[in-house]
């Protein structure tokens, strides 16, 4: 995957939280640090997203999907 490159405007705290990060090893660079954030962020949303579909209810239609999650007949 290509990656981009922009311009991000932080505070200097959390510019300071993101250089202990590498310093203290646990990502390679900024930009590492950064990307885990993100993949955090959207197993958040993804999370979020499925407690909805839950909170909708529950479906009868499901108990007619085999466990390929194909609909039997």
């Amino acid at each position: 995957m290509a990656a981009a490159k922009i311009s991000l405007s932080l505070s200097e705290s959390d510019l300071a939280f993101l250089d202990m990060q590498a310093l203290e090893g646990r990502y390679l660079s900024r930009s590492a640090a950064v990307h885990d954030a993100l993949r955090l962020l959207r197993e958040s949303r993804l999370a979020d997203a499925y407690a909805e579909a839950y909170a909708e209810g529950y479906d009868d239609e499901w108990d007619v999907a085999a466990e390929d999650g194909l609909a039997s007949a």
